[in-house]
C-alpha cells in the first residue's frame, strides 16, 4: 500500500534531485529517503530512478508518475489553503465578494435584513471586480459572491437574484435631458465612456451590444472598470454613458441624470457560490436576505 511518507520522499528527491538534499527537507537520514524510495518502487510495481555511477536519474516512468503526483498534490495544497482560512476565522461568519458598485448600493440593502436574521454573526466583504471575483470563489477564499451575470465556470454555481434595463447617464444640462427615453441614434455624437475590457461588458462586446444594430459607432474619450467611475466622468462633463441602475440615486445628487435606454439588453445579477453539495445556515440567511431585497427592488423606477 503507498503511504503519504513515501510519496513525500519521491516529491522532494525529483525536486532536489539528491538523496541528501530530501533527507534534508524531511529531516530525516539518507538510508532513511532510500528505504521510502525502495518501497515506493515495490509498491507501484516499476522502477522510479535509474542508479548511475552513485547518481539518481529518474525513468521515464518515474517522471510520469511524478506529473501524476504533482496534479494530485495541486489538490491537496487547496484543501491546505482553505483549512488555513477557516482555521483563522475565530467565529463562524460570512466572507463575501462583491463589484465595487454592488458594495457600495445593493450589499448594505441586504445586510440590512441579513442582521435581522443573524445579528451576531461577523461580516468581511471585499469589494473587487469580476475576473478576481471569480478566482476567489474557485479558490474557496470567500463563502459567496454577489455580481454582474457571467458565463459557466467549473468550480461556481450562480443563482440569478436581478435584472433591470440599462440606463443612460448625461451630465448636468446635457441637450437630450429633455427626452423622456434615449435611443442609440440620439448618441451618434456624443463621446461616450464605455468599459475596459474584462468586466462584465467589455470594449467591442459593449459597443456592439449597445449601439450595433443601430449602426452607431460610439466615440469613447474615457473607458474604465468601474461604474461610479463612469457616473463621476458624467457628472465632470466628460460625456455620456450606458450604465447600470444601482448607483444612480448616489450620482443624481452630484446632478447626474439618468433616463431609460432603449435597448433589447438586460444587466442581470447573481450570487455565486463555490461548488458544494451544501451550504451553511448562514449563508442559507444570507441569500433569503438577498431574495428580499431582490423582491423589494422588482419594479422599481430607477430614472428621474
Amino acid at each position: 500500500m503507498i503511504r503519504f511518507r513515501q510519496i513525500e520522499a519521491f516529491r522532494h528527491l525529483m525536486s532536489s534531485g539528491t538523496t541528501v538534499g530530501a533527507a534534508k527537507r524531511m529531516h530525516i537520514t539518507q538510508p532513511a529517503i532510500s528505504r521510502l524510495i525502495n518501497d515506493l518502487e515495490d509498491d507501484l510495481g516499476f522502477k522510479l530512478f535509474h542508479r548511475v555511477k552513485g547518481r539518481l536519474e529518474p525513468t521515464t516512468a518515474g517522471v510520469r508518475f511524478h506529473r501524476a503526483v504533482e496534479e494530485n498534490f495541486l489538490g491537496l495544497e487547496r484543501l491546505r489553503k482553505a483549512a488555513e482560512t477557516i482555521r483563522e476565522d475565530e467565529h463562524e461568519g460570512l466572507s463575501i465578494a462583491c463589484m465595487p458598485v454592488l458594495a457600495t448600493t445593493l450589499l448594505p440593502l441586504i445586510l440590512k435584513e441579513f442582521f435581522k436574521l443573524q445579528p451576531n454573526v461577523p461580516v468581511k466583504v471585499d469589494s473587487i471586480g469580476n475576473s478576481e471575483l471569480l478566482v476567489q470563489l474557485q479558490d474557496m477564499k470567500v463563502d459567496v459572491g454577489i455580481s454582474a451575470e457571467f458565463a459557466s465556470i467549473a468550480g461556481i454555481e450562480v443563482e440569478s437574484i436581478y435584472e433591470t434595463d440599462p440606463l443612460c447617464a448625461l451630465p448636468p444640462g446635457h441637450r437630450l435631458i429633455e427626452k423622456d427615453k434615449i435611443y442609440p441614434e440620439d448618441l451618434a455624437d456624443e463621446t461616450i465612456i464605455g468599459w475596459l475590457p474584462g468586466n462584465a461588458l467589455s470594449h467591442g462586446d459593449e459597443d456592439k451590444t449597445y449601439f450595433g444594430r443601430a449602426g452607431v459607432r460610439p466615440k469613447c474619450l474615457i473607458r474604465t472598470y468601474t461604474s461610479h467611475i463612469r457616473y463621476a466622468m458624467v457628472a465632470s462633463g466628460f460625456g455620456v454613458s450606458i450604465v447600470e441602475p444601482f448607483a444612480s440615486s448616489v450620482w443624481r445628487a452630484h446632478g447626474v441624470v439618468v433616463k431609460p435606454y432603449q435597448t433589447d439588453v438586460k444587466h442581470r445579477y447573481v450570487l455565486a457560490y463555490p461548488s458544494a453539495g451544501s451550504r451553511s445556515g448562514v449563508l442559507q440567511d444570507f441569500r433569503t436576505a438577498t431574495l428580499i431585497v431582490a423582491e423589494q427592488l422588482a419594479g422599481k423606477q430607477w430614472t428621474d
